[in-house]
């Protein structure tokens, strides 16, 4: 199985997209102007430049046409003259027609009829042909870089329509940044059905990368080929996870479980506090807090606002764990969540949740310790375990 990961730490667009592309697939303009030749008949233009020395990605940039723009019966027959498979087609219907019923036009004629600019188009077919070429069977995508504020507090970057069109995926911001996912980035992840996970295992076939700018190296977006079979596919998922550590020898014991409350509030994975000697033998606390990468600065922010420390560290760590999925399960005492651990495609534990148990044990009066293996047992003969 073919798989495309879309890196969008840095965010995501359709030129920088079909800039990586074309890396990828190591098509120059040339080709990429024939294989679109079609498209410029309708008053689409572009250029594509490489990086010094064929190194640093590929720009491939639309170029405005005037007042240029396309109602929605000029881009049906646009896509009908096109070579692109029925699939793809109808992922390119899908993508205008959203842009239509969100009300995302940049025009419209005296009638009232919706326009589309030209390099939208462009960005959004373009993205479309290129992928139809390579046949991958699944898309991924990393969580998605949205930008930070622009002026002052409460102007964000992000655009109502970007937001729509990324609803379900995995996104985070950075404060002082401009914006760096744009509506076509957005709606090409819509249209892909891009999946918002880790980077899945598998065998490294390509790589490539696509550029805002020629020097704008930190925009750049990048973008993975791999191959996935039974041999490449691990029986545990991996990825990264940020580990953020203190020591603290001056703060109000009491104090914690309010620390730690805000850490879980804002997406901390787990929080731990380990007795510790410090120097001088003073006793203390180690706080820990595991995050994904993309909390790493606002759960810093948390600790040095609400505990007495003056400084943490953190570094990034691999980790391996099992599949987890969760069951919801119709018990004789009641609905429980059940928890489902998996290596491979064998399920090696079953939990059932401790807030589902404690509520069912005080609505009964049977304890914990009786309760818990009651409900398992009942689970997994109804679910032949």
């Amino acid at each position: 199985m073919k798989t495309l990961y879309i890196d969008c730490t840095a965010g995501i667009s359709g030129n920088r997209l079909i800039g990586a592309l074309l890396d990828l697939k190591g098509e120059n303009a040339d080709e990429f102007d024939r294989r679109m030749s079609w498209l410029r008949r309708y008053g689409c233009t572009w250029t594509v430049s490489a990086g010094p020395n064929g190194w640093g990605g590929i720009e491939a940039k639309p170029v405005p046409s005037g007042c240029k723009t396309f109602g929605f019966a000029e881009i049906e027959a646009l896509l009908d003259e096109s070579k692109l498979s029925s699939e793809m087609k109808q992922r390119a219907f899908s993508a205008f027609n959203a842009l239509k019923t969100a009300g995302c036009v940049f025009r419209s004629d005296e009638s009232g009829a919706f326009l589309l600019d030209a390099c939208l188009v462009f960005e959004i077919v373009g993205a479309l042909a290129l992928l139809d070429t390579l046949q991958v069977d699944a898309v991924y995508a990393s969580p998605v870089n949205v930008g930070g504020r622009m002026g002052g507090p409460g102007q964000s970057a992000v655009s109502a329509p970007v937001s729509f069109f990324l609803r379900g995926m995995t996104v985070f911001a950075r404060e002082g940044e401009h914006e760096r996912t744009t509506l076509s980035g957005a709606l090409l992840l819509k249209a892909l059905s891009a999946s918002s996970e880790p980077l899945p295992a598998g065998r490294l076939l390509a790589g490539g990368c696509g550029r805002a700018a020629p020097q704008a190296s930190s925009e750049a977006l990048h973008v993975m080929m791999l191959e996935q079979n039974d041999e490449a596919a691990l029986p545990y998922l991996t990825g990264k996870i940020v580990v953020l550590e203190t020591n603290i020898d001056d703060m109000n014991p009491q104090d914690y479980q309010n620390l730690e409350e805000r850490l879980f509030a804002r997406g901390a994975l787990d929080v731990f506090f380990t007795p510790i000697l410090m120097k001088k033998l003073r006793p203390a606390v180690r706080l820990t807090c595991i995050s994904r990468a993309a909390d790493r600065e606002k759960l810093g922010e948390i600790i040095l606002r609400y505990s007495t420390t003056i400084g943490l560290r953190w570094s990034e760590v691999n980790r391996m764990t099992l599949e987890r999925r969760l069951r919801k399960f119709e018990s004789s005492f009641g609905p429980v969540s059940m928890k489902l651990s998996c290596w491979g495609g064998e399920i090696v534990r079953v939990t059932a949740e401790y807030e589902d148990l404690k509520r069912i044990s005080q609505e009964t009066g049977c304890p914990l310790d009786r309760l818990r293996p009651l409900v398992v047992s009942e689970f997994r003969q109804k679910e032949d375990l």
